[in-house]
């Protein structure tokens, strides 16, 4: 009994430490920190170099995950890194928490030390959250100094940001000693300074004394996690040889083991319990804690002997409740549902939706609110919805998880706002609103477009207007399989999935919707779009089943060919029905026969001569190898982005919407897809 209560007295003084210890880096790294710590290290009247060339130190993780993450979002070099790392600039996935050397050049501004990246905003993050993304390598504090004329909460799409990542240069002691340069780097769980003296091969001392230029003395066991701390060095560090990161091929990408692990919490993490002897106060709390841990430990048992029933119904029970018509939210939940992207605690906001409401916003779902299907246009508080008819069963297979807090809300990817779950048969997802239908809608008609324009309008997407929704869903595909953490494959990419806002941006519908794939049932006629369904399938899933980002590479590719030719994944050889051609097949034939009328003979009549043919070529040649057969030579999401941002950077600007010659406002709605 005594080695039990002793346990649980040793367990509690860790859980203590670790609260206290990160509670110390969160206050350093929020927005209304009073410390002028957070604002940098100082640089005045300490005999510092103002200028210097040194690095940083980042961890891969569910925001930076390649090369493309680090130059397009905060404007990184991927050369400059690669040659760092040694690795090859080729390079598009990296391994899941691998340590990075990111070159950047120190200066002194304003008394302080800083290296100053610049950061293109994803629609709903804060400073808070970009200071979490780069693991207290900046604070918000900081970023508001440098961006005053900028609102901190709810950012809009592709702000740009001046980012001041905490660095500094050796002063004139250091210089004496052959310190060369400061490495900034993000401390996490685990570390303490004699750890960090052992594996940057340089003495406790030093990083001390180093440190001491922020204004806060810093101890051997007063180390908080999502903090920066400076490492002084004589040379470059070297991280080891990580073994070349690669894209994954036909599986899933599995997270790697990063040469430095900074997560190391065995045997050596109770000599923190020493380090940080804070007083007889803990003690006394540390006992406190224990009986709480032993009442907490008790009743979680307890709890968890009544949970029974099926898995998934329990997870839905989480995100979805018709008890109130207020948004639902889960903080630091340990329920599985929790865990589907990464490991920290984020809010899970599902808003719920009572009958009442629903009916309310489609007027009773009178018929001319129909768009297509069983989906309707509803307007509720001023807000336009889309509301789909569907199943209980259908709902419980929603992976909840991926839709928590603005962080991960994506502007190419159509949100799902909320739910309205019902005893028996009749439920009810609702989307966001996309004014202007689906790509499916604009390039081979649909029942929405039937609804909304006269029989004689002729309506069509402009060839600017392709290239950037092409763009668009490239973008919403590169931060599913790319930024996201474990990547995220949709399985169902397909122009009827592709909506179309006001502006003609895209998106992509039925996120976190993959597990619902084969209960996507439409109309079974011959040529319908449930045959043209099998045409998006890559041949390794057709074959062998197999799941992996490529899948959608695939699907992907056909897509670009539909908007190319305005022809559907697969049709009729002749007029008579004999045979079916399949897109990806057709594209191979026209570029293999080297006769470019053969080309021109083909793309879509709607365009005219309206077009860039160079362009065409392509961006036929890109989703003629986005169709390999060889899931191996298709490119990454990444890849495709890079290439498609060149052709759009070579369009015209100031282009007009005018897409309908009865009407200069476009009238569609949006069609939100079947499960």
């Amino acid at each position: 009994m005594a080695a039990l209560i002793n346990n649980f007295y040793l367990r509690a003084l860790f859980l203590f430490i670790l609260v206290f210890v990160s509670t110390l880096g969160q206050s350093l790294l929020s927005c209304e920190t009073s410390s002028r710590d957070a604002s940098g290290y100082y640089c005045n009247g300490n005999g510092s170099q103002k200028q210097c060339g040194t690095f940083a130190l980042l961890r891969t993780n569910s925001y930076y995950s390649s090369l493309f993450n680090l130059s397009f979002y905060l404007g990184i070099d991927r050369f400059l890194i690669a040659e760092a790392n040694g690795f090859s600039a080729d390079t598009e996935l990296l391994p899941y928490n691998l340590p990075l050397l990111i070159p950047i050049e120190c200066k002194c501004k304003a008394g302080f030390f800083q290296a100053e990246l610049t950061k293109t905003t994803i629609e709903g993050e804060s400073f808070f959250g970009i200071a979490e993304s780069l693991e207290g390598l900046t604070t918000c504090k900081a970023i508001r100094e440098r961006n005053p004329s900028i609102q901190p909460w709810g950012l809009a799409d592709k702000v740009r940001l001046l980012i001041p990542l905490r660095c500094a240069c050796p002063s004139s002691s250091e210089l004496i000693q052959e310190t060369k340069l400061l490495l900034s780097y993000p401390v996490s769980e685990g570390d303490t300074v004699p750890s960090l003296a052992f594996k940057f091969n340089t003495t406790s001392e030093a990083i001390i004394s180093a440190n001491n230029r922020s204004g806060a003395t810093l101890r051997l066991g007063s180390l908080a996690p999502v903090s920066s701390l400076l490492i002084p060095l004589r040379d470059k560090p070297t991280l080891g040889s990580p073994a070349k990161p690669r894209e994954p091929n036909l599986g899933l990408p599995a997270t790697s083991i990063p040469v430095i692990n900074p997560h190391k919490k065995k045997t050596k993490m109770w000599k923190i319990g020493v380090y940080i002897a804070v007083s007889g106060v803990a003690v006394g709390a540390s006992v406190a804690i224990a009986a709480a841990v032993l009442v907490i430990h008790w009743k979680r048992k307890k709890q968890n002997a009544y949970k029974m029933g099926d898995v998934e119904l329990q997870q839905l029970g989480l995100s979805v409740r018709t008890t109130s018509e207020k948004k639902v939210s889960f903080e630091g939940s340990q329920d599985p549902i929790d865990q589907i992207i990464d490991s920290t605690p984020h809010k899970i906001v599902v808003e719920t939706y009572t009958m009442l409401e629903l009916r309310k916003a489609t007027e009773d779902f009178n018929s001319s609110n129909l768009i297509e299907g069983s989906v309707f246009h509803g307007r509720l508080n001023g807000k336009n919805l889309a509301i789909k008819h569907t199943h209980p069963e259908a709902i419980s297979k929603i992976e909840f998880g991926l839709f928590h807090d603005a962080i991960h809300h994506h502007p190419n990817i159509m949100r799902l706002l909320g739910t309205c779950l019902n005893e028996g048969p009749d439920s009810y997802l609702i989307f966001e609103y996309a004014k202007n239908g689906s790509l499916k809608d604009w390039l081979h008609g649909g029942l929405a477009m039937k609804s909304q324009f006269i029989a004689s309008c002729y309506c069509f997407l402009t060839w600017n207007q392709r290239l950037r929704i092409c763009l668009d869903v490239a973008m919403a595909l590169q931060y599913m399989h790319h930024i996201m953490h474990p990547c995220y494959v949709h399985r169902n990419i397909k122009s009827r999935n592709i909506f179309l806002d006001e502006e003609f941006n895209a998106k992509i519908g039925n996120f976190g919707m993959a597990r619902c794939f084969e209960d996507d049932a439409e109309d079974s006629q011959p040529y319908s779009t449930a045959s043209w369904s099998k045409g998006y399938l890559a041949p390794e899933y057709l074959h062998q089943g197999i799941i992996s980002p490529t899948l959608d590479i695939f699907a992907y590719g056909v897509v670009l060919l539909e908007v190319l030719s305005g022809k559907t994944p697969i049709t009729r050889a002749d007029d008579k029905g004999g045979g079916r051609v399949w897109l990806p097949e057709k594209i191979k034939s026209i570029l293999g026969s080297e006769n470019t009328e053969e080309l021109r003979d083909w793309m879509d009549s709607a365009l005219g001569e309206n077009y860039s043919f160079d362009a065409a070529i392509t961006l036929a040649n890109l989703a003629r190898v986005c169709t390999d057969e060889n899931p191996c030579s298709r490119p990454s999401a990444g890849e495709i982005v890079e290439k498609l941002s060149r052709l759009v950077e070579q369009l015209p600007e100031g282009e007009q919407f005018s897409i309908c010659e009865s009407s200069s406002k476009p009238l569609v709605k949006a069609a939100a897809n079947s499960l």
